[in-house]
């Protein structure tokens, strides 16, 4: 992959050279195992104006060539998907000019939020056939709308299609009235809208033998940020047990787009966010009570919190071959799921209770119909067992003990020390401090510009008969939501793993 930017970029280099102008590369980075992307500030090649150009490089074995393949482009709108060009050739041009695209722009600047607050992206489909196999490469290129508006940016895309990684879909003749795949949901929910998100552009699609088909379902409402899910037997079992889910974050936040099949295709949406949440506590009983702030919950299900006012939305693209003498081809399909807009409004984030009909069940329910993936990435495991002496196991990452006036809490904070830089008698006493009830995460300031997240269960109400097994997993290679989820079982940790690996070579007793 680096010899190809390397020779890609020396390529570019040689032309700008040949004509007297060196190209200012603000930055360049990789989209997953698919692309490379430069930003410029000047023209990186003759006759390229200000805005997009998409080029298609083909990877067999050691061999990288350009080729042709079909450029289908669309912009991302705050709450839906608008397309803006296409064509089969070796590069594909989009001016900031395009009418369709200034008709995107229009939609991001009426939003009222400052350019510099958030960036939104192109989502790009590449389809190169040969002989009776295709293969599809979906693609997400960030940008800001501002550039658009200054027309200061050259954003240049090199698509890579290697036939040697990538399955081939078989190209096969469309037998009458097949249409694309049609995506399904949850007919109860709640904590969400949906809607048709194929938005109509002002100028309509060109005519050529490629016929792109979009289904895009769009959903407008609670966008989980973090959350813990619990099982039967964690209610029947442990009563009493009692946890709050605590978040913040400073910094610019990401959301990847994911493709199923394909993983993480690029950011989606980003934006600036700053915002502490937490001391809502959840205890499982036989029955709910009346009194306290407290949630008492008494069947599975999961609790989270959550952007209120958010927009996502799953693609699902098919393209088709159709010739009048040679007839209909199918080449094949993908499906992204992708973060449209999450309104910077702090006072929009809150937390639920999802008993099958939320947001977080929508997740499980789209992994389990294939257009995402169930959740395997176990950042660490937690044991507490309780047998008239307390035992508790930690494996991949710190549990602290921390006494407070209503009892001992267990606080599991994954990834929290390397984010901060903190050392774990520094972490510790920040977190004791959360116990104790004082305002706030009691996260220090970030000393650079980048972003600091944290996210923790604190757990309390351990007594005997307690079995509960805490696995954190690590959502965002499968979701693209940049979170930890915590997920509580009574008899073994997610997944029911017979063997695990533990950072300490086995699961460690520290109490």
């Amino acid at each position: 992959m680096i010899v190809l930017i390397l020779a890609i970029t020396s390529v570019i280099i040689i032309i700008a050279n040949s004509i007297y102008a060196i190209p200012s590369l603000v930055t360049y980075s990789s989209i997953g195992r698919f692309g490379e992307v430069g930003y410029y500030a000047s023209q990186p090649m003759p006759n390229v104006p200000p805005g997009l150009l998409v080029r298609v490089f083909l990877i067999n074995g050691s061999v990288v060539e350009p080729v042709r393949a079909f450029i289908d482009v669309y912009a991302n709108a705050p709450s839906g998907i608008v397309h803006v060009s296409m064509g089969y050739s070796l590069t594909l041009t989009v001016p900031f000019s395009n009418a369709n695209w200034q008709y995107v722009i229009g939609r991001w600047a009426s939003l009222g939020i400052p350019f510099s607050d958030y960036e939104t992206s192109m989502l790009i489909f590449i389809t190169y056939v040969r002989g009776n196999e295709s293969w599809i490469v979906p693609l997400v290129i960030p940008y800001n709308v501002g550039w658009v508006i200054k027309n200061s940016r050259y954003i240049v895309v090199d698509a890579l299609i290697n036939v040697n990684e990538l399955r081939p879909n078989e190209v096969v003749p469309a037998m009458p009235g097949i249409t694309s795949v049609n995506l399904q949901i949850p007919s109860n929910h709640s904590d969400y809208t949906t809607y048709n998100c194929n938005l109509n552009a002002p100028n309509h699609r060109q005519k050529t033998t490629f016929k792109p088909e979009i289904a895009c379902l769009g959903f407008n409402g609670s966008l989980p940020t973090a959350w813990v899910t619990w099982d039967k037997d964690v209610v029947q079992r442990d009563q009493g047990v009692e946890f709050q889910l605590i978040a913040g974050f400073v910094g610019m936040n990401r959301w990847n787009a994911m493709a199923a099949g394909y993983g993480d295709i690029g950011t989606s949406y980003s934006a600036e966010e700053n915002w502490a949440l937490g001391f809502y506590p959840v205890v499982f009983g036989s029955e709910v009570a009346q009194f306290g702030p407290a949630y008492w919950v008494t069947q599975p299900g999961s609790v989270y919190w959550y952007y209120g006012g958010a927009t996502w939305a799953i693609v699902n693209y098919t393209v088709w071959f159709v010739n009048s003498s040679m007839g209909t081809y199918h080449l094949g399909n993908a499906t992204v799921f992708e973060v449209l807009c999450v309104p910077p409004n702090d006072h929009y984030i809150g937390m639920v209770l999802d008993y099958g009909n939320g947001s977080v069940s929508l997740l499980y329910y789209l992994a389990s119909k294939h257009y995402l993936e169930y959740p395997s990435s176990i950042v660490n495991y937690a044991a507490f067992i309780y047998t008239g002496q307390e035992y508790l196991y930690q494996c991949n990452g710190l549990v602290i003990n921390a006494s407070t006036p209503w009892g001992t809490v267990y606080v599991m904070p994954p990834g929290v020390e390397t984010a901060y830089g903190l050392s774990p008698a520094q972490l510790g006493t920040t977190l004791t401090s959360l116990s104790l009830g004082s305002g706030g995460l009691g996260m220090p300031p970030p000393q650079t510009s980048t972003s600091v997240a944290s996210t923790y269960i604190e757990i309390g109400g351990i007594t005997d008969g307690v079995n509960l097994y805490v696995s954190v997993v690590d959502v965002s290679g499968v979701y693209g939501l940049p979170t930890y989820v915590f997920i509580l079982n009574a008899t073994n940790f997610y997944g029911n793993p017979t063997t695990y690996t533990c950072k300490y070579g086995k699961v460690t007793q520290i109490g």
